[in-house]
């Protein structure tokens, strides 16, 4: 299969996965983001939990696996940030001997309006692992994302990820806790999600999933 087409399957999982999660109760991912005054101590500043669309992507990697690398990726012709640049560059894949977890949501504040919506988006390049036997990802490496309309978006490079999975016939069942490196802005993931399972096929090419 085409690796284009076999990443727009996954995108379309996305999709019917948001459907399902308003007629019945998924499981749901919690999103803490923290900062820190010079000298301070931490204190939570925004919590969100909502289920995430979330898909996992056999025979692949992420295009870009450092903040630096994707916010570049991000830069537009006046070297300015662009915030549908850079979802799209958080989702694009390369074929790889690994699996890519991805997920993604929208947010709405209270108040409602576009100048309110936040997208929230997880990218993780994970090892080799079969996908049809219940068990841990290892050694994984990505991001978490909140953007919005303004520039800057928040990037935030996750370490001490733990991804458990039990799989259940072309979906899977996952468990995640996760927290960014420390600085002055955190991040901090903790809970469970729903998967659509797929596979990158082929080599040389690069997959990228649709916009925002």
């Amino acid at each position: 299969m085409n690796p284009r087409l076999c990443c727009m399957a996954a995108l379309a999982a996305l999709t019917l996965s948001a459907c399902a999660a308003r007629s019945s109760r998924l499981p749901s991912v919690e999103m803490r983001f923290l900062e820190s005054p010079e000298k301070g101590v931490l204190r939570e500043r925004l919590q969100e939990e909502f289920v995430l669309n979330t898909a996992l992507i056999g025979d692949a990697t992420l295009r870009y696996l450092r903040p630096s690398e994707l916010l570049k990726a991000a830069e537009s012709g006046t070297g300015q940030g662009d915030p549908q640049k850079l979802m799209r560059a958080a989702r694009t894949l390369a074929p790889g001997e690994g699996v890519v977890l991805l997920g993604t949501v929208r947010s709405e504040a209270a108040g409602g309006g576009s100048a309110k919506l936040a997208v929230y988006s997880l990218a993780l390049a994970c090892g080799k692992t079969d996908l049809d036997r219940p068990g841990d990802l290892r050694g994984c490496k990505g991001y978490v994302l909140r953007v919005t309309r303004a520039w800057p978006a928040e990037v935030y490079a996750l370490q001490d990820v733990t991804v458990s999975l039990i799989p259940e016939g072309g979906t899977a069942k996952g468990r995640i806790r996760a927290r960014s490196e420390p600085g002055a802005f955190e991040a901090w993931l903790e809970g469970e999600f729903s998967a659509s399972v797929v596979e990158l096929a082929g080599s040389g090419a690069q997959a990228s999933g649709a916009g925002r």
